[in-house]
């Protein structure tokens, strides 16, 4: 076992950022270009795999969009937040509450990559999506 783990910590540093996350908040949806073509409408959503909520305040969001999270929020046991580049507009058109936001930046049409990263700075996910197959 004791060499596992001095392979693990050798290895580890060398795999691609992606495979070092640290999956307890993950990105769960992203709608990058509404059918509709209103951008107001770009939003993308988060999960919570545990059975506790976590507090992810001051975690944020970097790449194509930037959006820091304010005091107390909180992603309850399995639950979801969603964060859009105007809040205001998503939860009118679609009933939706509780959406964070405004984040900047846009989500781009063609692709883009999305990191999720923790009040430390250390990266929890990331999303690197596109429109090909």
């Amino acid at each position: 076992m004791k060499k596992l783990s001095c392979l693990l910590a050798v290895i580890a540093p060398l795999l691609p950022a992606s495979l070092r996350a640290d999956a307890v908040v993950v990105f769960n949806e992203v709608m990058y270009h509404p059918a509709t073509g209103e951008t107001n409408l770009e939003w993308l959503e988060l999960h919570n795999q545990l059975a506790v909520d976590v507090d992810i305040s001051e975690w944020s969001l970097s790449g194509g969009i930037n959006y820091t999270f304010p005091s107390n929020s909180i992603i309850k046991g399995r639950g979801y937040v969603v964060v859009a580049i105007s809040p205001a507009a998503l939860m009118a058109g679609t009933g939706l509450t509780g959406v964070y936001g405004p984040f900047t930046g846009r989500l781009g049409n063609n692709g883009d990559i999305v990191r999720l990263s923790n009040n430390s700075g250390r990266l929890m996910d990331e999303l690197n999506y596109g429109v090909d197959d």
